[in-house]
């Protein structure tokens, strides 16, 4: 499902895809969750789940006993891109300590465990130079520690994008040296040097 443009100012639509999240998720959500997690106030908790009840009357009902919104079996999503990637993404990013746990949309992530990730000792400065090469198309010189030799060796490279496999950072770059793109991992340069123009 692609999801819809609106007319919602920005910070309504957000909440209005929570509330969604939470239902879809979840399979319900109340007043709480949305002071909890945005800030508002009662009365604007109130209005925004009454707005999306008008947007979308039959994905959610009310139920006294719990005093939360439920999900109906009707449930058609109007403002979430249903997408399980993004869902597991929270649980990773809790994992790996990039947000945490109340900074989820998620009100109680499930049990789960992951494999750490190993440091791959990017320097601040490294980047910092890839990433300034990359906006005004210049080549860096950059000590490279290459697999093929045991000793680092200085060489040109003209970057023009970053690149993620999943597990490692690297930078696609020009290779003075062998005349080729190739990527280069950042975690391998160790110093970079002079740039000019690619």
């Amino acid at each position: 499902m692609k999801k819809k443009r609106t007319n919602l100012r920005w910070g309504v639509e957000r909440r209005l895809e929570f509330i969604e999240f939470r239902l879809f998720w979840e399979g319900r959500v109340n007043r709480s969750d949305l002071i909890g997690t945005f800030g508002v106030s009662k009365n604007q908790a109130s209005t925004d789940l009454n707005r999306y009840l008008e947007m979308a009357p039959s994905n959610m009902d009310y139920d006294k006993r719990v005093r939360a919104y439920l999900r109906t079996d009707r449930f058609k999503p109007k403002f979430l891109k249903l997408d399980a990637e993004r869902y597991l993404t929270q649980i990773r990013s809790v994992a790996d300590g990039i947000i945490e746990p109340d900074q989820s949309w998620a009100s109680s992530l499930p049990a789960f465990d992951m494999t750490p990730n190993p440091a791959r000792g990017i320097r601040a400065e490294t980047l910092r130079t890839v990433v300034s090469a990359i906006r005004n198309c210049e080549a860096i010189e950059v000590k490279y520690q290459s697999l093929t030799r045991p000793e680092p060796r200085w060489r040109w490279i003209a970057p023009h994008a970053l690149a993620f496999d999943g597990f490692r950072w690297h930078a696609r770059a020009f290779c003075e040296v062998s005349n080729s793109f190739k990527d280069f991992l950042l975690s391998r340069m160790l110093e970079t040097g002079e740039h000019r123009q690619a």
